[in-house]
């Protein structure tokens, strides 16, 4: 998709910077997460768990965002700057950790696709605080989350299948764009939509 959907957008929206996965890389991941759901399932850790299509590598989030037109202008041109690069899926991890869980996710190979994908986040961060954006103050941290946990419970259950999944290989892909993504409340979680999608070099 490319271009923008203002005609139907509400004066101030929820949006955020990210790569968003294609359907061959949901497809991959899909039944190793199913057999993440099961276990929490069973070990009775209720979760919010993401929908599959809105899949996406965070690069930067910019809550309530009232004019799009100054992203619009900023963002092609960070990622022109920046060549296409792969990146591999490896692993499930926990935040804060298994005994806390808060977080589960997919973690990715820190190779030079990790390397060309942190160089991005910084220069959109950059732009974006330009614009009046909050700067980021930690590390970037790329990952896919799959879940955020509701209950306070650990699990001994979940811990022990983290532990064994932890370097998994679980395919990859090729990174050739970045885009605006608008987010939105539904009654069966949070609906993510390309505002406008930039081609990288």
């Amino acid at each position: 998709m490319s271009g923008t959907e203002q005609s139907t957008m509400p004066s101030a929206i929820r949006a955020f910077i990210a790569i968003p996965l294609p359907p061959e890389i949901v497809a991959r991941l899909t039944p190793s997460v199913e057999e993440l759901r099961a276990v929490c399932r069973t070990a009775k850790v209720e979760a919010r768990w993401s929908r599959p299509e809105g899949w996406h590598l965070t690069l930067k989030f910019l809550g309530a965002v009232s004019r799009v037109d100054p992203l619009l202008g900023r963002l092609p041109v960070c990622a022109a700057r920046h060549t296409a690069f792969s990146l591999h899926f490896n692993g499930f991890g926990v935040f804060p950790d298994a005994r806390r869980p808060r977080v589960l996710w997919i973690g990715l190979e820190p190779d030079e696709g990790v390397r060309a994908l942190d160089a991005l986040a910084r220069e959109v961060d950059q732009a974006t605080a330009e614009l009046g954006y909050p700067g980021e103050t930690r590390p970037f941290s790329p990952h896919l989350t799959v879940a955020r946990v509701r209950s306070e419970r650990s699990s001994p259950d979940l811990a022990a299948w983290v532990e064994r999944h932890v370097a998994d290989r679980l395919g990859s892909i090729r990174v050739e764009r970045m885009a605006l993504m608008r987010s939105d409340t539904g009654p069966g979680g949070s609906v993510y939509t390309p505002v406008a999608v930039f081609p990288l070099a």
